[in-house]
């Protein structure tokens, strides 16, 4: 296996993934778009936070898209991510997740 590929769950992985996946690598580098779900009273500087995660680990954002429903808790908020390796891409998601507001990222 490729030392920047990432094994996905096999069949015999608990909640395993479609079997057209499974075997499948994650392959770097790897360009996806990122869905955050997030607290809006809290997450009123989401973009500058993410800019900021964003330069200090060499992530290459093409687009931030965000989506408010009136009325709501949450909103979410795209972003269309590079990763050059696994090292970034997990050490991106881990500060992503330690933004107080930020209720999920997938």
């Amino acid at each position: 296996m490729d030392d920047q590929a990432i094994p996905l769950p096999t069949s015999s992985t608990p909640q395993a993934p479609d079997p057209r996946l499974v075997g499948a690598e994650i392959r770097f580098p790897v360009t996806f778009d990122l869905r955050i779900i997030y607290l809006k009273s809290e997450g009123g500087t989401i973009v500058e936070d993410l800019e900021a995660i964003y330069r200090a680990r060499g992530v290459t954002c093409a687009l931030f898209q965000g989506i408010d429903i009136p009325g709501s808790k949450y909103a979410r908020m795209g972003s269309r991510l590079t990763f050059s390796n696994r090292e970034q891409m997990y050490a991106a998601y881990g500060d992503i997740g330690k933004l107080s507001y930020v209720k999920s990222a997938i």
